[in-house]
């Protein structure tokens, strides 16, 4: 005669609760029977079977509705599919640990460095997730554009830099501007770069000491400044004030525009720049094809655009007549799997919908693309920013 188990014994044998066991059966998981005289629940051996397949797919971070599929199909489901995709959504999961590990070292150090309030070191992490979060994104940027130097040297190309001048890199970071145009830079140009420590400019300030050891830059070219911009005043003068992609950081933009423009000598430029709204456009167009309901990646777009108007607003009530240039660059991706992860982490209000209809995106991106070619435009623009005459 076969053994059957109460809830609590099988509770016990599978090391889970008997809560866990009635949100099973309230999910149509593990259904028990019923004795036919107490109506009491009991388990037969196929429902402990039953059981180790749902702990095995928890064990591989399926969800519940993930498993319910899977126990529903199991004879016809694609299962190496079905690992392959949850692979790739755990080294997500992964990814983003080490994204939340790497935040959480730097505000350790943040705090050995420095004693802080409550509300100062909440800015302080936030400030480092931002952080975090741009760098992944311009390493995507870097790793798909068309030209990855490209917009560093399109930057380079429109400050007109000439030998002798004093140039300020306002939340200079990686120093890719200085890294990619190396080659260009006019002979005794003085650079002083502003930024936080626990960034990337930590890792440039390493690199620009090694070159000056190495005898491959003139020692004193550069100059590190330490500090948060929202809080700083320039004493000197500079030819050119450099502020790439950090606007969007600052709370209170008017007073560092005015901060700047006392900065600058006389013939001085500040160029000011920021991601455009063409590439959320795009993604806009993309989804609508797939999406029923494309209302939030709608107002997603529209908020976008209102903060960008906003912003060059906030810009022009200091600098009237700043002459906006746009910078125009494709991405191109390799498999649709890149191609997918790139408008998940930018798209938000779609994300949770594309992860569960992940196969048919996926299928839909490449009926859409049957060249093989996944690729999206995006644009930049750049404020050049005089005095007014």
């Amino acid at each position: 005669m076969e053994r059957t188990y109460t809830i609590g014994e099988l509770a016990e044998i599978a090391g889970v609760s008997i809560k866990t066991l009635r949100v099973y059966e309230k999910k149509g998981l593990l259904l028990p029977a019923r004795n036919a005289e107490n109506n009491y629940r009991f388990y037969t051996e196929d429902a402990v079977r039953q059981l180790e397949k749902i702990q095995l797919m928890k064990y591989l971070g399926l969800s519940l509705e993930q498993i319910k599929e899977f126990l529903h199909r199991y004879e016809n489901v694609g299962r190496e599919e079905m690992l392959l995709t949850q692979r790739h959504l755990l080294k997500r999961k992964r990814e983003q640990l080490d994204s939340i590990i790497s935040c959480v070292d730097k505000a350790v150090e943040e705090c050995k460095r420095n004693e802080m309030d409550g509300d100062t070191f909440l800015r302080s992490l936030n400030s480092i997730v931002k952080d975090r979060r741009a760098d992944e994104l311009v390493w995507r940027l870097g790793r798909h554009s068309d030209e990855p130097r490209g917009w560093s040297r399109f930057i380079f190309e429109q400050a007109g830099l000439s030998e002798g001048m004093r140039v300020l890199d306002a939340g200079a970071g990686y120093g890719n501007l200085w890294r990619y145009n190396a080659e260009r830079i006019p002979e005794k140009l003085k650079i002083t770069c502003v930024d936080k420590h626990n960034t990337h400019a930590d890792g440039f300030f390493e690199y620009i000491k090694e070159k000056e050891s190495a005898g491959e830059i003139p020692k004193g070219q550069f100059a590190f400044l330490w500090g948060d911009l929202e809080f700083m005043e320039f004493s000197e003068k500079y030819n050119c004030i450099f502020f790439n992609h950090v606007a969007s950081f600052i709370q209170n933009k008017k007073r560092l525009y005015e901060a700047f423009l006392a900065g600058l000598s006389e013939d001085g430029v500040f160029i000011c720049t920021w991601g455009g709204e063409l590439l959320y456009e795009n993604i806009k167009t993309l989804l609508h094809g797939f999406l029923e309901d494309n209302a939030p990646v709608e107002l997603r777009c529209n908020k976008i655009k209102a903060n960008l108007k906003k912003a060059e607003g906030e810009l022009r009530k200091v600098f009237p007549k700043a002459e906006r240039r746009e910078y125009i660059t494709t991405l191109r991706f390799d498999t649709p799997e890149e191609y997918m992860d790139y408008i998940l982490q930018i798209c938000k209000p779609a994300e949770t919908v594309l992860e569960q209809r992940r196969k048919e995106f996926l299928r839909f991106l490449r009926e859409k693309n049957v060249r093989g070619k996944y690729e999206i435009t995006r644009d930049t623009y750049l404020f050049c920013c005089r005095r007014e005459v």
